[in-house]
């Protein structure tokens, strides 16, 4: 069962506008008492992409989500994930690295949209099935 999801930006995006299926999988992961967690990485991305009027909306949605810290553990985790997949994977980007870095040293399962960004294999995604 899975107990502490760290939320890829995709899945935060879907959330904040309230599409109906990622809203009711929340609402499931919810009722089993999943904890859920946020990296500095997706905020900033939120953020980049936000118009003014939204960012009430987004403070309330973070503001229920526990925040990771990002330390140097973190960045040399995400360069030596870039460094093994960079070549066979060219469309991941730094962020994603550092997301599936946040994912390993906390031990959170990653829920994202994006699987084929995070290819590791020492991180677990979430699955419908595990729902």
């Amino acid at each position: 069962m899975i107990k502490n999801i760290l939320l890829d930006t995709d899945v935060v995006i879907h959330l904040l506008r309230k599409q109906a299926a990622m809203v009711k999988t929340l609402l499931v992961l919810q009722q089993q008492h999943c904890g859920f967690y946020i990296c500095p990485i997706v905020v900033a991305e939120i953020y980049a992409g936000a118009f003014v009027k939204e960012y009430a909306d987004i403070e309330q949605f973070f503001s229920y989500c526990h925040t990771l810290t990002i330390d140097s553990e973190i960045g040399k985790i995400a360069g030596l994930y870039a460094n093994q997949f960079r070549k066979a994977y060219n469309k991941i980007s730094l962020e994603d690295y550092l997301i599936a870095a946040c994912a390993k040293k906390y031990q959170l399962c990653l829920w994202t949209n994006n699987a084929k960004h995070y290819p590791m294999q020492d991180i677990q995604l979430v699955k419908e099935s595990d729902v």
